[in-house]
């Protein structure tokens, strides 16, 4: 389409943007018979001058985050198909020991998340691949052969080949300057050629994101960053080069740096200096663009034939940022001595406050969508999912982490967005722990018993901005009386041995935890029965004060979050969510459900504290401060009651994470204080304890508990998650007919295994061997202290699944034997929960 001509007054499909994510996603929609798709750029059309252009183009696939490596994975396959992608392997450097057991772990991730052919090399081994690289400053290195290079502009020219094809239109030199907004749904898009009417409009400008968020008041939580990029002179060692990459590409991730050979020189891109952020509203347009070639075309010793194009994300080089990262480039490849660089500049791309992308609608506005903070490297599967997304809904793949609901409030605030991207741009190749947290906005959301929590020497994390307590340093003297094995390495990082002496406490006499930070959502109205049966596989039409465990699924079949709904009143439900940010997607999820029917939907969560009370001594604890009858005829299972524990209002409902009786004590944030001083108090003389959030995972996991996020995910189904007891077929909820069809179609299920040596424990994410063969992965992994085993929970092929199956875990290169067991692995009559 030439740029010329002016684009349609009316469009289906508006693509904003026609960098990698926007031509990705309008070739996977006319993949799937769209043929109203059109695609508009502020920029040049053939090569729009945003990040897509500048990326220097490695693509590496591995990473602990398994949607990020099935991202990477399917677009190394697209761009192959596509031929504007060059398979050179990639190497991860170790120079540390620390870094080598990255390196191991990262083989691991390899075997989990099917990136094929990984291996660890040795020095030697590095050095047969990149023989300009120090042997002796490595301790070997992780090798993805099937990595490579991207060829970003034929990429993008390949795209839109085929999308055209398929009937989309591209429009160049086409800027917006706002979005229209009618009764909640998007109807326009105005330019500087004129208005186009849309049914919807995915805006996908990457750095730009947020200005068009601002149109139409959605937070897209992004800042752009400043990176740098050099590329040397002609290298002696390379002189003649015929190729432009002859070795692999290769990342020195201990100095934040990462190599690509440019013909006779080195490109050399560091992340290793001070944040330097953009305002988004500071990026600039085509009119102050940079002329320039794409940087992976540049083939140093030969003069290039590619004409200069606008680089409207690119700033001028800051050589001062650059002088300690030259040095250690220098140390691990020594050619570089005494070279001058030929080019070098910053670049600009983006971070999110968790460093993931963002993608989807927001709840509260029909018609808009979103896949921004997206990198070259998984732009292809990107825009794979927003096409399903947009087309089929919610795609069969875990995106919880990339959700643009996920968000709470408080991260949508310049200050939040500022300093977590600071801080992702500081750690970007940092061996960080999953536990690990950021050393900034600490401190944002506390419940109203947090004082009393750090008085117990409470060790907080933050989830969703809440202070969440991991473990009480009160409780180190359960050491003496319970027997913890000891940890060394990664699976003791940020954990503390008093974990395992809680869980073996509670198991003997009674808990106290935190639940004020799960999410609740109250459903109420007219139509509340008919919207929360609507959204729940199970029968939720039961007796007031009845509870059901139900499960939510997207209209293709995925598990959308487990939850317990307790019905109140003939026309109100509470329903308890998830925890963290995957209660705010599930909270959206419902109130995008909601427009059609009469009811309010709202999250009190804020008002709000809930604390559980589980263990053998519960009732004997709780009976005589509670007005309620706790008797197990009076307050069965699974039923809630609106009581009195002394003067404080609670709901109470009899249910129980941990496998233990108990009860959820339910009020408002005001009476939340005296709540816990009460129970504390009365505790005493029944061994009470302070319950963190590592002995409430380690005793679900014994009771084969889900845990949604890792082992519930869209991914899979009820029946392969082993809940399809949660599933009413006479009820129509959303995937009904999908859920239905899956049912006798398992290939895979929900597992347990135990590790044959006693206190051996392994870390979420390593692969389920069977041979050489990866069967699975575990979703979840610790140690069960009351089982006395290792416990791996994850996904595998049904004829693994049977109990005494032999298989091995492979966690850190090493392999360790471990066998299929029958869930639950503790209590699995039930009788210490229906005492």
């Amino acid at each position: 389409m030439p740029e010329e001509s002016l684009p349609p007054e009316e469009a289906s499909t508006l693509i904003v943007g026609a960098g990698i994510v926007g031509c990705s996603t309008a070739y996977h929609l006319t993949e799937r018979g769209d043929d109203e798709v059109t695609v508009i750029d502020m920029g040049e059309i053939e090569a729009p001058g945003g990040s897509t252009v500048h990326a220097p183009g490695g693509l590496v696939e591995t990473s602990p985050s398994k949607v990020m490596t099935e991202f990477a994975s399917y677009s190394r396959e697209l761009y192959t198909d596509l031929d504007a992608f060059q398979t050179d392997g990639f190497l991860e450097l170790a120079t540390s020991e620390r870094r080598w057991q990255q390196a191991k772990r990262l083989y691991d991730y390899s075997k989990s998340f099917g990136v094929p052919d990984g291996e660890l090399l040795s020095p030697e081994e590095v050095s047969d691949l990149a023989p300009l690289v120090d042997d002796d400053v490595i301790e070997g290195a992780y090798y993805s052969p099937t990595s490579g290079l991207m060829r970003s502009v034929e990429l993008l020219a390949a795209m839109r080949s085929e999308a055209e094809a398929g009937g989309a239109e591209f429009y160049g030199n086409t800027k917006v300057t706002d979005i229209e907004v009618e009764d909640g749904s998007v109807t326009a898009v105005e330019t500087d050629r004129g208005r186009i009417q849309a049914d919807r409009v995915l805006v996908a400008t990457n750095i730009w994101a947020p200005l068009f968020g601002a149109m139409v008041d959605v937070d897209i939580p992004l800042m752009p960053c400043e990176h740098q990029y050099a590329i040397t002179e002609s290298l002696p060692a390379l002189d003649g080069a015929e190729e432009e990459v002859e070795y692999p590409g290769f990342r020195h991730q201990n100095a934040s740096l990462y190599f690509k050979q440019h013909g006779e020189g080195y490109g050399i891109g560091s992340y290793n200096h001070e944040p330097l952020l953009v305002d988004p509203a500071d990026v600039g347009d085509p009119d102050d663009a940079i002329m320039d070639i794409p940087i992976y075309d540049y083939f140093v010793g030969r003069e290039s034939e590619r004409e200069p194009i606008k680089m409207t994300a690119h700033r001028e080089f800051t050589p001062e940022h650059f002088e300690g990262p030259w040095q250690e480039a220098t140390r691990v490849l020594p050619a570089l001595e005494g070279a001058d660089l030929e080019k070098a500049f910053n670049g600009m791309f983006c971070f999110t406050p968790d460093g993931m992308p963002i993608m989807g609608s927001p709840d509260d506005l029909d018609g808009f969508w979103v896949a921004a903070a997206v990198w070259l490297t998984h732009a292809g599967g990107v825009g794979k999912a927003m096409a399903e997304w947009m087309t089929d809904g919610y795609p069969r793949q875990n995106l919880t982490g990339c959700d643009v609901n996920r968000f709470q409030d408080h991260e949508g605030s310049p200050r939040y967005v500022h300093d977590r991207a600071a801080w992702n741009y500081d750690t970007v190749y940092d061996i960080v722990h999953p536990r690990e947290m950021p050393d900034t906005n600490e401190n944002l959301r506390t419940g109203p018993v947090y004082d009393r929590q750090r008085d117990l020497g409470g060790q907080f994390y933050a989830a969703a901005g809440w202070e969440r307590a991991r473990w009480y340093d009160s409780n180190e003297a359960l050491l003496d009386e319970y027997d913890v094995p000891e940890r060394s390495g990664w699976e003791s990082e940020y954990w503390s041995p008093i974990e395992g002496a809680e869980h073996q406490a509670v198991r003997d006499g009674v808990g106290l935890f935190d639940l004020s930070a799960f999410t609740n959502i109250v459903v109420e109205g007219a139509d509340a029965l008919a919207l929360t049966q609507r959204i729940c596989t199970n029968d939720v039409d039961v007796d007031v004060g009845e509870a059901t465990y139900t499960l939510m699924c997207s209209e293709r079949g995925g598990v959308l979050g487990d939850m317990t709904v307790i019905r109140e009143a003939p026309d109100r439900f509470q329903i308890m969510g998830n925890s963290g940010n995957a209660g705010t997607e599930q909270l959206a999820w419902i109130r995008e459900h909601a427009d059609d029917y009469d009811v309010y939907v709202r999250s009190p969560v804020a008002g709000r504290c809930a604390l559980g009370v589980w263990g053998p001594n519960a009732r004997e604890m709780l009976q005589p401060i509670t007005a309620a009858d706790l008797d197990n005829d009076a307050f069965p299972y699974f039923t809630a009651q609106e009581t009195y524990v002394e003067e404080i209002p609670v709901t109470a409902l009899r249910v129980s994470y941990v496998g233990e009786l108990g009860w959820e004590l339910h009020t408002t944030t005001d009476y939340g204080r005296k709540l816990w001083e009460i129970l504390w108090e009365a505790g005493q003389d029944h061994d009470v304890v302070p319950m963190g959030d590592g002995a409430l995972n380690t005793m679900r996991l014994e009771k084969g508990y889900p845990l949604y996020g890792v082992d519930l995910t869209p991914e899979y189904d009820p029946y392969e998650a082993g809940l399809g007891f949660t599933v009413d077929e006479d009820t129509e909820f959303i995937g009904r007919d999908a859920v239905v069809q899956a049912k006798d179609d398992v290939t895979r299920t929900r597992t347990t295994l135990t590790l044959d040596e006693p206190g051996e424990v392994v870390y979420n994410g390593a692969p389920i061997m069977d041979g050489d063969e990866a069967v699975g992965y575990a979703a979840s992994a610790d140690y069960g202290y009351s089982v006395d085993a290792g416990i791996v929970s994850g996904y595998l092929p049904t004829e693994y699944a049977e109990s005494g199956t032999d298989l091995e875990v492979q966690y850190e290169a090493e392999r360790y034997s471990a066998t299929v067991q029958e869930t639950p692995l503790f209590d699995p009559e039930r009788e210490r929960l229906l005492r």
